[in-house]
Parts: C-alpha cells; sequence; structure tokens
C-alpha cells in the first residue's frame, strides 16, 4: 500500500493528470465526431456493413465511438506505462525508491497498480466524454437519441467499457514490463508500439491465421469485444497466459539485477 501511495503521489502530478486524461479525452472525441459525421444517410448505393444513421440510432449507438478508440487508448497507456517505470531508471531515481523500500517485489506490485488504477480513471473519463460527444454529434447529424437512455444502452456501454478498460490494462502491463527491461521509457514506448501496430499488423495482413496469436491483435479483439479471429473468452485466456508469463520475466530481472545508477 506505501508503495501504491507514492506512485500516486507522481500520478497526481497536473502536468501528467491533464495530459494523459486530456489525450484521451481528444482522441475520444475525434473518433465519436468523426464516427457519427462519417455515417450514411441510409443503406442505399453503400457498401453491405457501412455505418448508418439508423444502426446509430439503435442502443448500441451510443457507445460506437468508444469502441473505435480501443486500439488508440491502448497506445496511450502503454506510452504512459511505459514511462512511469523506464523513467525510474532514465532518471536515477530508483535508488532512492529502494532505500525506502528494499522489497522490490512489493514495489513494483504497488507502482504497477497505482498506474493500472490511473488509467482504469482514465478510460471512465473516456466514456463520459465519449456520451457528451454522442450526444452533441447526434443533434447535428438529427440522429434519434430515444434508445440511448434505455437500460439496453446502458448495460451495452457498461460491458464496452469493461472490454476496453481490460484491454488498456493489458497495453499497460506490456509497457510496464518493457520500462523494467530496457530501462528507459524511450525505447520502451517505441519498440511497444512498434511490435504491438504496424510489426503485427503487416504480420497479421499477409497471414491472417497469426491473428489469434498475436498478442497486439489480441489486445484489439479484448476492445472489440470479440473479433471474427478470436472471440473474447479465447483472446482473454491467450492473452492471460501471455502477461504472466512476461510479469513473472520482469519480476525475476527487477529483483535480481543490480541498480547502479
Amino acid at each position: 500500500m506505501r508503495a501504491f501511495s507514492s506512485e500516486w503521489v507522481k500520478l497526481r502530478r497536473r502536468r501528467l493528470w491533464f495530459g494523459s486524461y486530456g489525450a484521451i479525452a481528444g482522441v475520444v472525441v475525434l473518433t465519436t465526431v468523426v464516427t457519427i459525421a462519417g455515417a450514411a444517410a441510409n443503406a442505399g448505393r453503400h457498401p453491405a456493413g457501412t455505418l448508418t444513421l439508423a444502426m446509430l440510432a439503435q442502443p448500441t449507438g451510443l457507445s460506437r465511438g468508444l469502441t473505435q478508440t480501443g486500439i488508440l487508448l491502448g497506445a496511450v497507456a502503454l506510452s504512459i506505462a511505459a514511462a512511469q517505470f523506464g523513467g525510474e531508471f532514465s532518471h536515477g531515481t530508483l535508488r532512492n525508491l529502494l532505500m525506502r523500500a528494499p522489497r522490490r517485489a512489493s514495489l513494483i506490485a504497488g507502482n504497477g497498480l497505482a498506474v493500472l488504477s490511473f488509467l482504469v480513471g482514465a478510460v471512465v473519463v473516456a466514456a463520459v466524454v465519449d456520451i457528451g460527444a454522442a450526444f452533441a454529434m447526434a443533434q447535428l447529424r438529427g440522429v434519434a437519441t430515444g434508445a440511448w437512455t434505455s437500460g439496453s444502452a446502458m448495460a451495452s456501454l457498461g460491458e464496452i467499457v469493461g472490454d476496453v478498460a481490460i484491454s488498456v490494462c493489458g497495453y499497460a502491463i506490456v509497457g510496464m514490463v518493457l520500462g523494467v527491461l530496457l530501462r528507459s521509457s524511450v525505447i520502451a514506448i517505441a519498440a511497444g508500439l512498434a511490435l504491438l501496430l504496424p510489426v503485427e499488423s503487416i504480420i497479421a495482413s499477409a497471414v491472417p491465421s497469426t491473428a489469434r496469436w498475436l498478442p497486439g491483435q489480441l489486445l484489439q479483439s479484448l476492445a472489440r469485444g470479440g473479433s471474427p479471429q478470436a472471440g473474447f473468452g479465447a483472446a482473454l485466456a491467450t492473452m492471460s497466459i501471455y502477461l504472466a508469463g512476461i510479469v513473472v520475466l520482469a519480476l525475476v530481472a527487477f529483483t535480481r539485477r543490480d541498480v547502479t545508477a
């Protein structure tokens, strides 16, 4: 708990708070605006599966924007987590922490839980911002919003918020592990984003069957509540195994390596 509280001292800094939550809110607003603005007035003359205003008027229309932001929120979460953990090595502050908290496993666990709670809060903020932006755009496009306040709409929104939060936490854990292993926030962020986004997208496009096993693709599936390549349950089980493995690796490395700077 002491490690958890001390990490929140850093997380409460205005620059990080407003910067992180502001970036996430901006991403959600932009995605929601583009999604609703790009919806077709009717299904005629458009390919099958095209998003229409009639589809937006359904209970699930309220959370369309949030569903589309999963990968972007994940990238932000990975960057924040990698910066928090890699920065301790880069800035030379880890030695001071270990002098007060020599139990390294407890220190890294407390810090990790604090970062995850910070990012779950960010997902909740994103959901609130998404609702405001969706209602505003619905008025501009003439979308009927009666179904958006129904019980099924609220249930759907809660489920999507949970899916996105799970995905965001997965991205964050990857960022933490990279920060610990690479000892540099810049290198950890660059490596994580490059591996989970463009590299995996290229591989999945070339060999579609690999999407069932690639971590980045699985995290995207979780944010969407499942995909044709991997259902939610399968993606969650596979990703949990991956995350458990890399967390153990990070704990072993962190507890056994010397901290010299």
